[in-house]
């Protein structure tokens, strides 16, 4: 069915709110949606299907309170629902109704008489989002009798905003990846910049290098070089600073205070390592990276890296690699009496 030009306008009103930045929440995108497709309630679904792992959002608060009640009945009977059956044996289906599927005549189920039924649903719109296999990711919007079945006009609209959806979906994931990584450079005390090659600075996990502006002068000689590291003034404090330059993109810079790099050898130096030692488990917690990467981030040969990890092991009571850098956060993170 083809949009008429009021619903063209509709779905470019919603499109224009989900670009804006930061990305609006999921209860707002249902807000959204509802002024134009007209429902009785809305919800926002990430179901990892084998684990049974059911989150949602749903609008109204006062439906949203009643299907948490009803939950129970929800997660036992799922496996009765005909538009989650489609959407996970078909991919691409668009948004669909119950009445588009085989079985859907929902009432004859125990998710009706024990979910759908006490939450006065009785008609579902739903449109299913790209999402990992067995995994079942999108929006669905719930009539009750009274309000009637959806319309091909509603089903249209939805299926017009499926893409606009799913990029907020995107961009609403990928900032809250950014907000947790960025928690825990700061936590670690480390900053992380993107830098033109005019030396402005595109974005910045902290406030040490501000997005818009230009980078201190002691920097500039690392943007756009070769891949490198050493340390630099910044005020008044010195600053390791390791630069990589991107193809086609800017420099990232990781800088941290050298006081943290000298503070955090001084703790597991007095839990019993050599500054060798240290310097070696900070260089792997850095980056993770095997025996051979840390040899030649060190200058040191892979035999060298394997004792000195060996010696770790022993010195911290550890025998794994992550268990050591579990370590390495537990003497580091806890305060200096």
């Amino acid at each position: 069915m083809e949009l008429s030009d009021a619903d063209a306008q509709a779905v470019l009103r919603v499109a224009g709110r989900l670009t804006r930045h930061p990305p609006l929440d999921f209860a707002e995108v249902l807000a959204a949606v509802r002024e134009e497709i007209e429902c009785d309630s809305a919800s926002f679904n990430d179901m990892v299907m084998a684990s049974r792992d059911f989150r949602y959002v749903m609008v109204p608060a006062t439906d949203s309170a009643r299907a948490a009640r009803l939950k129970p009945h929800y997660d036992r009977y799922f496996h009765e629902h005909p538009l989650i059956a489609a959407a996970t044996t078909t991919r691409g289906l668009g948004a669909i109704r119950f009445c588009d599927v085989e079985g859907g005549d929902v009432t004859s189920t125990d998710l009706f008489r024990q979910f759908y039924g006490p939450l006065n649903v009785r008609f579902q719109l739903v449109l299913q989002l790209p999402s990992p296999p067995d995994v079942v990711v999108g929006y669905a919007l719930n009539r009750s009798e009274i309000a009637g079945e959806f319309s091909d006009r509603d089903v249209a609209v939805l299926n017009a905003l499926s893409g606009h959806l799913a990029m907020h979906h995107r961009a609403a994931l990928d900032t809250e990846r950014t907000r947790l990584v960025n928690a825990e450079l700061d936590r670690f005390a480390w900053a992380v910049a993107s830098v033109r090659s005019d030396g402005m600075v595109e974005a910045s996990s902290s406030e040490l290098l501000k997005a818009g502006a230009r980078v201190p002068g002691a920097l500039e000689p690392l943007v756009g070089g070769e891949e490198s590291e050493r340390d630099v003034t910044l005020g008044t404090q010195q600053w390791q600073c390791i630069a990589h330059s991107v193809p086609f993109g800017p420099t990232v810079l990781f800088l941290r205070r050298r006081h943290d790099t000298e503070q955090d050898t001084g703790r597991l130096i007095e839990a019993g390592l050599t500054p060798r030692q240290a310097e070696t488990l900070l260089v792997l917690a850095r980056t993770g990276g095997s025996n051979s990467e840390l040899a030649d981030g060190l200058g040191v040969s892979e035999g060298t890296v394997k004792k000195h990890l060996e010696a770790v092991f022993r010195a911290l009571s550890v025998t794994s690699r992550a268990a050591a850098i579990g370590r390495v956060r537990e003497l580091t993170e806890t305060p200096a009496p």
